[in-house]
């Protein structure tokens, strides 16, 4: 072997130049996060993700001061800041996910335990296999916490298609974690097999850990931003869905979502939309001001969802006016539907100033030749003639006089 390919191996196995790789591959990815987090304003997790990145930075920078430096920077501040860096990329991808951080006290505790064994086995009893040792057993607890967060996270459904799914996504970076913890618990292993004596100068099994480590938590960090860019796409676009005063589908997405329905509508099948309108609404604004009003719209919305079917779908048109699909229907159930409705609402109580309100329904089954205007025209018209007709009611498009000739389908 030539005199260069010595060096080079030496240099490849010498601790510091190590650490200053893989501080480097830490900085362009702390670089990356905090782009992605000065560009998009409101992605979640990012600053939590990016004091991870500077914890883990620490850690390495530190860790090459191991010739010079006392034990407690290069040891403890070391190995406390990785500690912190694991835990932090943790609250991180609960954060960006919306979930609960149920491990994080006991991840807590069990970095109070290890860094007491540190201190032990770097003072009282030196030892740098056990070191290693403690550092693997956090990070398996750690990264096995992560997956747990990642494995279990259910995207909620959307009757409106948003894209390529998340569950993906974080699927991937749970296996990323458990790929981490796996090479964590082959390195304790074969650190049992193959202590090392010198930290400074490396054996082959720590120097291929530490290069398959930095790649698979790069590759995680950037994952995690991509999710994190994902989730903040999916929260505006359920956003520009959604009605603030109720929560439920608005207008737009509810126009979109029955253009679809129309075009997906297998040959021979039937769907039916019910509008409903409460009555003399305007009289409670009027007696008991804009906020009892908003108060009522909330309850008659939830009212009608609760006695909704799960495949159905209810969304606010706007003011006092709610619209359902109702699918695989007839119009002549649909109207049975609305009545139940009508019924529920009718008796509705607690209601500010202990108002009773009613709901005029109008019901429209769909033809072999539709669109979602032609619909909500027909649906609208429905509507109506039950407030034509005295209020309080539920009325089929198809039971008008003269409409004998339209057969919806059934």
């Amino acid at each position: 072997m030539s005199l260069v390919s010595v060096s080079m191996a030496h240099a490849f196995m010498y601790m510091p130049y190590l650490m200053y790789g893989y501080a480097t591959a830490i900085l362009m990815v702390l670089v990356g996060c905090r782009v992605c987090a000065w560009s998009v304003p409101g992605l979640r997790g990012l600053n939590l993700l990016s004091w991870s990145f500077v914890c883990a930075l620490a850690a390495v920078l530190l860790v090459s001061f191991r010739e010079f430096a006392p034990k407690w920077i290069t040891i403890l501040a070391a190995n406390e800041a990785m500690f912190c860096y694991w835990l932090l990329f943790y609250c991180a991808t609960a954060t960006i996910l919306g979930v609960r951080m149920r491990f994080l006290r006991l991840c807590l505790a069990v970095q109070a335990i290890a860094l007491v064994g540190m201190w032990y086995y770097s003072y009282i009893v030196p030892d740098l296999t056990v070191r290693i040792l403690i550092v693997s057993a956090v990070c398996v607890l750690e990264s096995a916490a992560t997956a747990a967060v990642l494995f279990g996270y259910k995207e909620p459904k959307s009757e409106l298609e948003t894209g390529p799914t998340l569950q993906s996504l974080t699927t991937v970076l749970a296996w990323l974690a458990v790929m981490l913890a796996a090479l964590q618990m082959v390195r304790g292993i074969l650190t049992e097999l193959y202590p090392g004596q010198d930290f400074v100068h490396l054996n082959v099994v720590q120097v291929s850990f530490t290069y398959v480590n930095m790649l698979i938590n790069a590759s995680g960090g950037c994952g995690l931003i991509w999710l994190a860019v994902w989730m903040h796409r999916r929260d505006l676009h359920v956003l520009a869905q959604t009605d603030s005063l109720t929560g439920l589908l608005n207008r737009r997405a509810f126009e979109e979502l029955l253009a679809s329905e129309l075009q997906q509508q297998p040959a021979g099948d039937s769907f039916a939309i019910m509008l409903a309108d409460i009555d003399h609404f305007k009289e409670v604004n009027d007696v008991w001001g804009h906020p009892a009003g908003d108060e009522v719209i909330r309850r008659v919305g939830w009212a009608m969802h609760k006695e909704l079917r799960p495949g159905d779908v209810l969304a606010r048109m706007g003011g006092e006016e709610y619209v359902v699909l109702l699918r695989n229907v007839s119009e002549a159930k649909a109207e049975a539907i609305g009545e139940h409705i009508r019924e529920r609402i009718a008796v509705l109580e607690g209601l500010p100033g202990r108002v009773r309100v009613t709901v005029s329904i109008g019901v429209a089954a769909n033809y072999t030749v539709d669109t979602s205007e032609e619909m909500l025209s027909r649906c609208d018209v429905a509507t109506y003639r039950s407030k034509e007709a005295g209020r309080n009611l539920v009325t089929a498009y198809s039971s008008f006089p003269g409409k004998s000739g339209v057969v919806a389908r059934a």
